[in-house]
């Protein structure tokens, strides 16, 4: 098994990063660097629920510059 130490997970609109991070921890054993490959909304349920209680969607666009390009996980012990 190949075990990690950290992982880094790069956003998915961001892959020269991804490439970029991936050589240059190429030779780092314990961190692994993959490419964020989610989709669509992470609160989605299977089943019927109670309507929305919020009046729209939080996550508005921004015309800041991007910070959050990547995230670092450790693992546990």
């Amino acid at each position: 098994m190949n075990r990690f130490e950290h992982l880094l997970i790069v956003a998915e609109d961001a892959p020269d990063l991804c490439d970029y991070l991936t050589r240059q921890f190429s030779g780092v054993e314990r961190v692994q660097v993959l490419l964020d490959r989610r989709r669509g909304q992470r609160r989605w349920r299977d089943r019927a629920h109670e309507p929305e209680r919020r009046g729209g969607d939080r996550r508005q666009p921004s015309s800041r510059p991007r910070s959050n390009w990547f995230v670092v996980a450790r693992q546990a012990d």
